[in-house]
């Protein structure tokens, strides 16, 4: 009886492969575990975002210089923590890049922190009616400007290293997508605003990816089941930081593991992620 040979394909095999990771505290993972390196404390990335858990499920070669606070100018020119500017840790050798940020450029999570404080200290931090400027022309102009942003990101990665795959990793949701369900701490036009927001992040940020040729990893879709006040969330419903955990808006432990199997399995093919 003549044996049959399989027609699957090999997993692709990137042990030793050289990874970069950039972008802002949602890869970074402020509070989630130890902090790396000692030596830029005010970045604030952490051995357990998900650019450390894809690089130990992938046997990768990390250099992680994703920071919170960053915002597109910071990958692209700008020294931030005194640190150079995140792109250059690029090479022509870079076999593998993700890139998360933009949130930070148009205030996605002071926005948010800033609805859910009474007036009083929302004056005082100098974020009163964060959320309700969504609407104004403003801003509308400064999503503009993101995706252009965003899109230069990926022309400077394409340059900088030629040869590398290229993910553009969106943002996890925090709010419901739902809009009937309440949010605590918000109004209901804040929240609609807060989701608007969220959706031309999510939008800036895939077509930056189809512009430069990059793979979109859909996180934010991934993640509506799971938003903040989900009953296995992925992000943070907290206002105020606990001390050694995640911050408020952001990834918590799980929403980094998940996002780091998306990567995964868009790498591999597997399939396998949440």
């Amino acid at each position: 009886m003549e044996t049959q040979q399989s027609s699957a394909q090999p997993r692709p095999n990137f042990s030793g492969a050289g990874y970069v990771a950039l972008g802002s505290s949602y890869a970074a993972g402020p509070g989630l575990g130890i902090p790396v390196p000692r030596s830029a404390p005010g970045a604030r990335r952490t051995d357990a975002n998900y650019p450390h858990r894809l690089a130990s499920a992938l046997d990768l070669m990390l250099t992680d210089v994703t920071s919170s606070g960053a915002v597109t100018a910071d990958i692209l020119y700008r020294r931030q923590y005194g640190q150079p500017p995140q792109a250059d840790a690029l090479t022509p050798d870079t076999d593998l890049v993700t890139i998360t940020v933009g949130g930070n450029d148009i205030g996605y999570v002071m926005g948010l922190v800033a609805a859910g404080l009474p007036p009083g200290p929302a004056r005082l931090a100098g974020l009163a009616g964060g959320l309700q400027r969504l609407g104004t022309g403003g801003l509308d102009r400064q999503l503009v400007l993101l995706e252009a942003s965003l899109t230069m990101v990926g022309e400077l990665v394409r340059r900088r290293a030629p040869r590398a795959r290229v993910l553009f990793v969106q943002y996890l949701p925090v709010l419901p997508p739902d809009p009937v369900v309440r949010v605590p701490r918000m109004s209901t036009r804040q929240a609609a605003s807060g989701r608007r927001f969220f959706t031309h992040l999510a939008g800036a940020t895939a077509r930056a990816a189809a512009a430069t040729g990059a793979t979109l990893v859909p996180v934010a879709a991934a993640g509506a089941d799971h938003h903040a006040w989900s009953d296995d969330p992925w992000t943070t419903a907290g206002i105020r930081p606990r001390p050694g955990g995640p911050l408020p808006f952001h990834p918590n432990t799980e929403g980094m593991a998940a996002v780091a199997a998306m990567i995964g399995a868009e790498l591999t093919g597997s399939g396998a992620a949440p």
